[in-house]
């Protein structure tokens, strides 16, 4: 290799040998779920706001909820239950991933006569199945996810029947949440890496280490 005029000798294997320091932020991660926390919790207000906690009790299911996990909610008052159920991507995602949050909820409801069950009682919370369907696609169909700029829809809506652990003076309405069009927040992702926004090598020539070259991707970095 011919060094330019003046210029030290730099042989290849020479080049980057010092190892540039990362700090501790220098690999970010969305560990804490990025949109899809923003959404859950979003979706989670939205149903309380609908819901009202004085009288409905409000749960998160977990990932694979048993029969006595359905028993012990509905043991307790009128009951509204959440659980995530994936993230569907669009048919073309290009470099971009954007695709569909989908939200499983399901209403619980105890009454004592079984017209009860579909069409509620005069008490201030005594909701039927009926109603509560009907509430869901009213308060929520539609609707901007708090704290989220995104809009909600109410894809599905039955009363499934046969459930063994559900007795005769309970009811089960099964809703279906939907967000389309959800990407990351990448934006949060950029400002964890200030290490990749300010760019910096050290090389060394002859044994020797050169100036270390510092380049601002941008000004506030």
């Amino acid at each position: 290799m011919v060094p330019l005029s003046g210029a030290p000798d730099i042989h290849p294997g020479e080049w980057p040998v010092v190892e540039r320091q990362f700090s501790d932020d220098q690999c970010p991660s969305y560990l804490d779920g990025n949109v899809l926390k923003a959404a859950f919790l979003g979706v989670m207000q939205a149903l309380t706001d609908a819901y009202p906690e004085a009288g409905y009790q409000h749960c998160v299911l977990p990932p694979s909820p048993t029969a006595s996990t359905w028993k012990r909610i509905q043991m307790g008052k009128s009951c509204v239950a959440m659980t995530f159920g994936g993230w569907v991507p669009e048919q073309k995602t290009g470099q971009t991933f954007r695709g569909t949050l989908v939200f499983p909820v399901f209403l619980l409801i105890r009454h004592n006569r079984i017209e009860e069950l579909w069409l509620g009682t005069n008490e201030r919370w005594g909701f039927g199945t009926l109603g509560l369907i009907a509430q869901a696609v009213g308060r929520l169909h539609g609707a901007k996810v708090p704290g989220l700029d995104a809009t909600m829809r109410v894809t599905r809506q039955l009363c499934p029947a046969g459930i063994d652990w559900l007795d005769e003076k309970s009811a089960l309405a099964e809703l279906e949440i939907q967000i389309e069009g959800v990407g990351l927040d990448t934006e949060v992702f950029t400002d964890q890496l200030p290490d990749f926004l300010r760019l910096s090598e050290i090389w060394t020539a002859d044994g020797a280490a050169l100036p270390q070259a510092t380049l601002n991707v941008r000004d506030d970095a």
